[in-house]
């Protein structure tokens, strides 16, 4: 049920992703909210259910992208396993880490998928921007989907 509600929650979270608008004065990046959502199932899920999120959240990334299909699931999948195993040493509450953790997993995303598609000076730029930006995502979904495990009883 756990894996369900997971899933249903990543699907909400690509619609609001595809939704959102462009910032058009940070050169048109995109909010990213799905390696947020890979960083929180890294560091709260075991190490399965997170992988198979992580995997779910690639694909439907890359059923929305101009990206070869699977590229981003296995940007998500790696940053999944390698946070995973880093889980122990990392402190979940920290929002520092939430940020550094957030901003990581979207820039890996980006530069796998920048070296199937093409990489350029601006690319470099929006990656970054785009990279800080999820950064500041996952700090914001930490304080929401545990509020939100607190409120419903998944704690």
């Amino acid at each position: 049920m756990k894996t369900l509600i997971a899933i249903a929650g990543i699907l909400i979270a690509v619609a609001l992703q595809a939704r959102m608008p462009t910032l058009w004065w940070l050169g048109g990046v995109h909010v990213e909210l799905l390696p947020a959502l890979v960083v929180y199932a890294a560091l709260t899920m075991h190490r399965r259910r997170a992988l198979v999120l992580a995997l779910v959240a690639g694909l439907t990334q890359d059923a929305l992208s101009a990206a070869p299909f699977g590229i981003s699931a296995l940007a998500y999948g790696i940053a999944a396993i390698v946070t995973t195993s880093l889980r122990e040493a990392l402190d979940r509450d920290l929002p520092w880490m939430q940020w550094s953790a957030g901003a990581l997993t979207s820039i890996t995303a980006s530069i796998i998928v920048s070296f199937a598609v093409g990489i350029s000076i601006g690319n470099a730029f929006k990656m970054l921007m785009a990279a800080s930006i999820a950064g500041m995502a996952t700090v914001v979904l930490f304080f929401v989907l545990d509020y939100a495990r607190l409120a419903w009883g998944f704690e």
